[in-house]
């Protein structure tokens, strides 16, 4: 949640943006019921950390593009490893459970009841607080 200072220190722009991105806002805009321009925004500032991440290494890449290089080849073959690995396993769980067919799933929990009491069980025998 924004503080008065922060709210206070918005910096309004004039962007330029192509047909499929204004209609990509103005539908979020539209469904979260905020101004295009606070959805915009607050997207950006969502991705505050990947647009630092992508300034540091194009300034990086400035003074040694090789090396940046090398780094970000190596980003991609780690993600690629941890991608295979994760597939992998749900394959393994998928065999697994097509032999087994279907008893080595764990059981699913239900879902609570649904409830106006905000999660409180009812009284007992329907009394009301004192």
């Amino acid at each position: 949640m924004e503080t008065e200072t922060e709210t206070n220190e918005r910096v309004r722009l004039t962007v330029s943006v192509r047909p499929e991105v204004h209609a990509a806002f103005l539908k979020l805009s539209k469904a979260s019921g905020q101004s295009m321009s606070r959805c915009m925004g607050d997207w950006l500032f969502d991705t505050l950390d990947a647009v630092q991440f992508m300034a540091d290494k194009m300034a990086e890449a400035r003074a040694a593009p090789r090396r940046v290089a090398h780094q970000l080849h190596a980003y991609a073959l780690g993600l690629a490893d941890e991608t295979g690995a994760i597939l992998e396993k749900v394959r393994a769980d998928a065999r697994a459970d097509a032999r087994d067919g279907g008893k080595r799933s764990a059981p699913r929990a239900a879902a609570p009841p649904s409830s106006n009491t905000g999660g409180k069980p009812p009284l007992k025998g329907n009394r009301r607080p004192t």
